[in-house]
């Protein structure tokens, strides 16, 4: 009677087992293609934990998140059965094609656990350097193991493990019933429905500025759905001069989850406010601000109000990354969030609301990356894109158009400007600038190789350089003539640095590796009544908006309120390490260590020169700074 009875309650969890006895190759196929639809079930079952932190109102908005959510979240089992089908075809046993299910769903379906865990206690998702955090040397500092953390894990894996039983066996009767034949096809179209309509919705609604569509991306793990603003705009099917008026200041819902800044902003406005000019040279490396490549630049680092600082580091090796940081003095690994929240900088917004007259001038557009929905998302009439043929051509128009600018705007209205040049990042170098040769011809990137000589290949970057400092030379001095000059901080930096196989491993440009020659960049200030000074300490990007908001917009929160950097002129602030963003993935960049991530997951721990070094635990101290940086701003 006790056997029976332990029987009848244990069946159902091993029921897959007697009935693959006698499963055939096309049997083990039909299992495969109906674990997938099981085991999507189970995901869907524990994602379901993420919905809790998605608002959405409007129809289209419900339509994108319930085909976003079945076809994220099958994605991952029907990538798994695809892995495990072949070795079901090829050694088709039950000993070992059970095993291995259950073991492959078993650790996806507790790695699905543990991110619904850390996102409700962080907002970020799962990574290798997270893991490592939770389960390495310095775990105990982030989580304390009381008695109850570890019952509640023990019986959470127990639920796995029945969960994972239940899911085999399910899976096992499907393929025995003779009315389910078919199903599985059916099954399947609308998995591949829903998973397009979820990336064709994206690709439309965020090129219209929709804030509920763009806010679900940071929400779901490993999510990367599709978008194509640049396409739409090019082929004319949408005009972003008209859509972003009608749709970014209208459609505004709130924070979207954030907590930024913490407390209210308390500024005041001077009594004779400066104006601000930040001008960015994009992918301007460091070591080129030099009287031979940039003379005009060097002269200015010499005047008696100069501010030079000779260790300072961009929070991205990417534009992307450079930028955000600069204006939020926040990780770009909170881009999803303001780009759904649609706020704009506290920093740009401040200027706003004391009465300052904006000018944004960008030789790219600012679509994409989408500065438009993040950094100047408060910005009305903003303009888009500069005119020309070429870089070169585009920042002279970007130039041409902050000049009238300056004539035209409201006499008594303090400015605040920004010019973002693109010739260094175009090697672009019009005729008459060739002055550093070799110079190679024409950039062809299929050409470069570790044999590759870099000599012409920086000789050009140095020349569209020396072109760019020409131009500026030439503004800075109108401003003086104008009288400007002497009320004006003027901000000359870049947003990433560029590598021309420095290391000699192969690395080209930017957004490949964390070394300072990708993200470390020029920094000098021209700042009236402050006495020339050479800064030695380490200063970034996540530094700049909390000096001009306390120094020129008369801010006295404390910095943590708003950002995680701190005033430039404050020797003594701890910048041990630092986050900085690339296109899928951040590195945290320390004085001496570097730790890269990678989308895959994994992490690695590098010397300034990108080594790796062998047998190196995580710095305890730089990951909890990390974590706590990148969550401190999400509610």
């Amino acid at each position: 009677m006790h056997n029976r009875t332990i029987a009848k309650w244990t069946t159902p969890f091993f029921f897959s087992w007697s009935a693959s006895e006698q499963f055939t190759r096309k049997d083990w196929f039909r299992f495969c293609s109906w674990l997938a639809i099981m085991a999507s079930l189970a995901v869907y079952l524990i994602a379901s934990q993420y919905l809790g932190y998605i608002q959405v109102s409007q129809p289209h908005s419900i339509i994108y998140l319930i085909s976003a959510y079945i076809g994220h979240f099958a994605l991952f089992p029907v990538i798994g059965c695809l892995l495990l089908l072949p070795v079901a075809l090829l050694l088709p046993y039950r000993q070992l094609v059970l095993p291995l299910s259950a073991l492959i769903l078993f650790l996806g379906l507790s790695l699905l656990v543990v991110d619904t865990q850390i996102y409700a206690q962080y907002r970020f998702h799962l990574s290798g350097f997270i893991w490592d955090m939770l389960t390495g040397p310095g775990a105990g500092e982030i989580i304390q193991l009381s008695w109850l953390t570890l019952l509640v894990t023990a019986l959470i894996l127990a639920a796995i493990v029945l969960l994972t039983l239940l899911v085999l066996s399910g899976t096992a009767w499907c393929i025995q019933q003779p009315g389910l034949k078919g199903k599985g096809y059916a099954l399947f179209s609308i998995w591949l429905l829903a998973l397009s309509t979820s990336h064709i919705l994206h690709v439309w609604y965020e090129a219209h500025y929709d804030t509920e569509v763009t806010g679900i991306t940071r929400h779901f793990p490993s999510y990367y759905p599709a978008t194509g603003k640049r396409a739409l705009v090019k082929r004319g099917w949408i005009d972003p001069e008209q859509i972003r008026p009608e749709t970014a200041f209208n459609t505004h819902t709130g924070n979207k989850g954030l907590r930024y800044p913490v407390n209210p902003l308390q500024c005041s406005a001077q009594e004779q406010p400066k104006n601000v000019l930040v001008i960015a040279l994009d992918a301007m490396r460091a070591d080129t601000l030099t009287p031979e490549i940039t003379p005009n630049l060097y002269r200015l680092s010499q005047q008696g109000n100069a501010q030079y600082f000779t260790d300072h580091f961009s929070g991205g090796n990417v534009t992307k990354g450079g930028i955000f940081t600069l204006f939020f003095g926040l990780p770009a690994t909170y881009w999803d969030g303001f780009a759904s929240a649609q706020q704009g900088a506290l920093w740009i917004r401040e200027h706003q609301r004391q009465g300052y007259a904006m000018g944004i001038f960008s030789s790219a557009t600012l679509l994409s990356p989408a500065f438009d929905r993040t950094v100047f998302a408060s910005v009305p009439d903003l303009r888009l894109k500069s005119e020309g043929p070429s870089p070169s051509e585009r920042d002279k128009n970007a130039i041409q158009n902050f000049e009238h600018f300056i004539q035209n705007k409201p006499k008594q209205s303090p400015f605040f400007g920004f010019l973002f040049l693109d010739a260094i990042h175009g090697y672009d170098v019009p005729e008459g600038y060739e002055k550093f040769q070799p110079q190679w011809k024409r950039v062809d990137h299929i050409k470069l190789n570790n044999d590759f000589d870099p000599e012409p290949y920086f000789n050009r970057y140095k020349n569209a350089a020396f072109f760019l400092d020409e131009q500026i030379g030439q503004l800075i001095d109108k401003l003086d003539h104008q009288g400007l000059l002497e009320e004006t901080v003027v901000v000359i930096t870049s947003d990433h640095g560029e590598e021309f196989n420095d290391l000699k491993q192969n690395f080209w440009g930017h957004g490949s590796n964390f070394s300072h020659y990708q993200s470390k960049t020029p920094l000098l200030i021209l700042w009236p009544g402050k006495e020339k000074t050479r800064i030695d300490h380490r200063t970034s990007h996540y530094d700049l908006a909390p000096t001009i908001m306390t120094e020129v917009l008369g801010c006295t929160n404390p910095t943590s309120d708003y950002a995680v950097g701190h005033n430039l002129f404050q020797p003594s602030a701890e910048r041990d390490w630092l986050i900085v963003h690339s296109y899928f993935n951040y590195g945290i960049v320390g004085k001496d260590r570097i730790i890269a991530t990678y989308p895959t997951g994994n992490y690695e721990i590098l010397d300034t020169e990108n080594k790796t070094i062998k047998n190196e635990t995580m710095p305890t101290q730089a990951g909890m700074q990390s974590i706590r940086q990148m969550s401190m701003f999400y509610q």
